[in-house]
């Protein structure tokens, strides 16, 4: 697809010279992509010559170059591919903002309601049982609206979430070879689900498609070369950042001494990030567990990551041999509860291992769940405040584990303190920037996106975004620090720890 007709060289270098050669594609993968229209993407129409990207509504995006015989398409302007001769795509769509979304989603709340209050009306159950079966989100599904993080930092749709379903599809049906292009785009990826979540009540979780992909392309020898050292650290030092054992403790050595694990009720387990780069999380949740009166200890040093990085980077035998022989060593341990204030360590152990395989012996619980517990019990006492709260929703514990309403409540029980709940919250939370391994991957992007969520997701008045992920609050806090001076970033453990008497 990439041996292009020698009479369209000079076009081409004239639309570069214009565009530049990032927005000229040519390449397999690119074509691919957009040679692909209709609901879901499932028609395959003959492909471009070339596809050039252009601001919308460019006046004259050819420079006034054209070639006899070329047909010239606009994406934005409905079309069926010319079947008889070749042609020009104009790339003329701006990828969405997230105002535009947050309008999507109300609009489409709207009509929601509207439209079961009309069926409600109708007097019969099983006409309105039909009707409510017809009115599912997946059966109205657009057939481009899926909105991607980092789509509109990166441009071509070959990025976008339309784009990487393509490629998953055609790498796995042997359409496309694990090419650096493709590798590209599929790492480039948070892996959050978002994309096609807002339009769902059940999500289509395509970040389970990226990821299957990323299987595919390590199988193949084609990972990127971030995979190599992070497996390395990982099974030989316990941690994907490489880090030394023997100093996962070394800012919290105070709780590892006070709360060393032997048999306890509940094993607290930080997780690399959390222990390593927030130990400040680890002592609020310390002190938090240690004032409700609950039996808990810390292995310390004796921790060791969860392993997810292994499955989210596409290394999946070495990920579903790591689950197994840690599930069944804390197993062995005797382990009843563990709790972790880490999403990512949560989604691991809840979902991912008993994918792999590995489902533990013992119940896992992530801190915003036993929170909810003591409070309801009355082992944690009333507490008050002041600030406006927001509360983010990491994508491993939300869209990825649905644990939405346990943080909120938690929340909610500080009198005096206000919650906001904006529209791109929940199941349509805006990702931090941090995930599916693109911080290890494409830190800047990822710096990019978290850029993106403190400024446009985070409404105006809000004073702490709380949340459960480590990775989080270190992404956000840095972006906030930039361009949302004076709003704070902050583990839920630490924003309750602070309203506990001494």
């Amino acid at each position: 697809m990439t041996g292009l007709d020698p009479t369209y060289a000079a076009l081409l270098r004239r639309l570069r010279e214009l565009h530049g050669s990032e927005n000229v594609l040519t390449a397999a993968e690119d074509l691919y992509v957009y040679s692909h229209a209709g609901p879901m993407a499932v028609e395959r129409v003959p492909g471009p010559v070339a596809v050039v990207r252009a601001e919308p509504r460019h006046r004259d995006p050819l420079g006034g170059a054209v070639e006899p015989g070329l047909l010239v398409v606009r994406l934005t302007e409905p079309h069926l591919a010319p079947s008889d001769g070749p042609y020009l795509l104009l790339d003329d769509v701006e990828a969405m903002s997230l105002a535009e979304l947050e309008e999507a989603i109300t609009v489409r709340k709207r009509r929601e309601e509207e439209s079961r209050a009309a069926k409600k009306s109708m007097g019969s159950a099983s006409l309105y049982a039909v009707a409510l079966i017809q009115s599912k989100e997946g059966f109205r599904l657009e057939p481009d609206a899926g909105y991607c993080v980092v789509h509109r930092f990166l441009g071509a749709e070959t990025y976008s979430a339309k784009g990487r379903l393509l490629l998953c599809r055609g790498l796995a049906s042997g359409d496309l070879a694990a090419s650096e292009r493709l590798v590209d785009s599929v790492y480039s990826c948070t892996a959050c689900g978002q994309c096609y979540g807002q339009h769902t009540q059940s999500p289509l979780e395509i970040n389970n498609a990226i990821v299957e992909a990323r299987h595919r392309i390590v199988s193949q020898g084609r990972q990127p070369a971030i995979c190599g050292p992070l497996k390395r650290n990982l099974l030989e030092r316990g941690n994907p950042m490489g880090l030394e054992p023997e100093d996962r403790t070394l800012w919290y050595e105070d709780v590892a001494e006070e709360f060393p694990y032997y048999g306890n009720s509940v094993l607290y387990w930080p997780g690399c990030t959390t222990s390593y780069r927030l130990p400040e999380a680890v002592k609020a949740t310390a002190k938090v567990l240690a004032h409700a009166g609950v039996d808990f200890g810390v292995l310390g040093d004796r921790e060791r990551c969860c392993g997810l990085a292994l499955y989210l980077l596409g290394q999946w035998e070495e990920a579903r041999a790591y689950a197994s022989r840690l599930a069944e060593e804390l197993g062995e341990a005797g382990l009843g509860t563990l709790v972790t204030s880490c999403a990512g360590c949560y989604y691991a152990f809840k979902r991912v291992y008993p994918g792999l395989g590995a489902a533990p012996a013992f119940k896992v619980m992530h801190t915003s769940e036993l929170y909810q517990g003591l409070l309801r019990d009355g082992s944690l006492p009333p507490m008050r405040g002041k600030e406006v709260y927001m509360w983010h929703d990491p994508c491993d514990l939300g869209r990825h584990s649905h644990v939405y309403e346990p943080p909120r409540r938690v929340l909610g029980a500080i009198r005096g303190a206000k919650l906001v709940d904006p529209v791109l919250s929940g199941e349509h939370s805006v990702c931090c920037g941090a995930g599916g391994g693109l911080w290890m991957y494409n830190e800047t992007l990822a710096s990019k996106v978290a850029e993106q969520k403190v400024r446009e997701a985070v409404p105006e008045g809000v004073s702490c975004v709380v949340t459960g992920c480590p990775t989080c609050v270190l992404k956000m806090r840095l972006a906030a620090g930039a361009h949302r001076p004076g709003l704070r970033v902050a583990d839920l453990s630490e924003v309750i720890a602070e309203r506990l008497e001494p």
